[in-house]
């Protein structure tokens, strides 16, 4: 009986609560994957609100009528106006690139954009066997992302060879030698070397050119020829969120900032035969897709 009364409570508490989910532009792809799949998994009513095509005072204007009690801002943009004209509300938060330089008040829970340092390093080894040490071009925009990745490396024997560019480096582009010196490339969410097309588009293929696999964070890498793919599954983040709300909500001790639970894996076995990387014949199951 007294079970049936704390659902019951819970129910109502949940129910009378005003859900709002912002989305930061419904025309992208994996903000709409993870909008999608948290309306299914939410078990109770919400409002969403695109603000792609809204003006600052529409925006405001909305945020204040409707003064949801929860928030579930998808995209830097969305949590930037939730966390400015609404910071005393409960918010929620994914798809926004390094989380950590965030604004964040104690009411704040999201699922961070990025993969665990140590769940990448673990899959590209049990994909590569013979990856000993990985390249990677930064700046000093992803510097936290090089120290997570050399920390987890160390205790799975991979060395990380950094090369940490600027303005001035970029522009000579002289990359040949971290590329010769490891067994893979990686390409990380570094904005100041994906701004520069050309450079990417260098590293590919200096890195087909000495046959090292690259390995990158999003699937339209594939036509530059990476040779692997790792990234968030979006959906399921949608249903992490749900799911931390919802725990929440009932009082559970749950995890703030808590990394995402599925990741989508691309194997481009064209390249991989291409270049000639050795790699796990169990790839098939691996993989959530195949490049052949």
């Amino acid at each position: 009986m007294r079970s049936l009364l704390l659902i019951s409570v819970l129910s109502l508490y949940l129910h009378a609560q005003t859900i709002l989910v912002i989305n930061s532009n419904s025309d992208v792809k994996k903000y709409n994957e993870a909008v999608e799949e948290f309306g299914k998994s939410v078990k109770y009513p919400f409002k969403t609100l695109d603000i792609s095509n809204k003006t600052t005072p529409e925006i405001k204007k909305y945020l204040y009528d409707e003064y949801p009690d929860v928030v579930y801002t998808v995209g830097a943009k969305a949590y930037q106006y939730a966390n400015e004209y609404i910071p005393e509300k409960e918010i929620y938060f994914s798809s926004i690139v390094d989380w950590k330089k965030l604004p964040l008040n104690a009411n704040r829970y999201g699922v961070s954009n990025e993969l665990h340092s140590g769940m990448q390093l673990i899959l590209i080894k049990s994909i590569f066997n013979n990856i000993k040490s990985i390249g990677i071009i930064h700046s000093k925009y992803t510097q936290n992302i090089i120290d997570d990745l050399t920390r987890e490396a160390g205790a799975l024997g991979i060395t990380i060879h950094s090369e940490k560019i600027g303005e001035e480096s970029l522009k000579k582009g002289e990359f040949d030698p971290v590329i010769k010196s490891c067994d893979a490339m990686m390409v990380i969410s570094d904005p100041l070397f994906l701004n520069n097309e050309k450079t990417v588009e260098e590293v590919f293929h200096k890195s087909e050119l000495y046959k090292k696999p690259v390995i990158a964070y999003h699937e339209l890498f594939v036509q530059y020829g990476a040779t692997l793919i790792l990234s968030v599954d979006n959906p399921t983040i949608g249903r992490q969120i749900a799911s931390m709300m919802e725990r929440h909500s009932s009082d559970d001790t749950i995890e703030k900032i808590q990394y995402p639970a599925g990741t989508k894996i691309i194997f481009n076995k064209n390249v991989a035969n291409k270049i000639g990387v050795e790699f796990t014949p169990d790839i098939a199951s691996t993989a959530t897709d195949i490049v052949e």
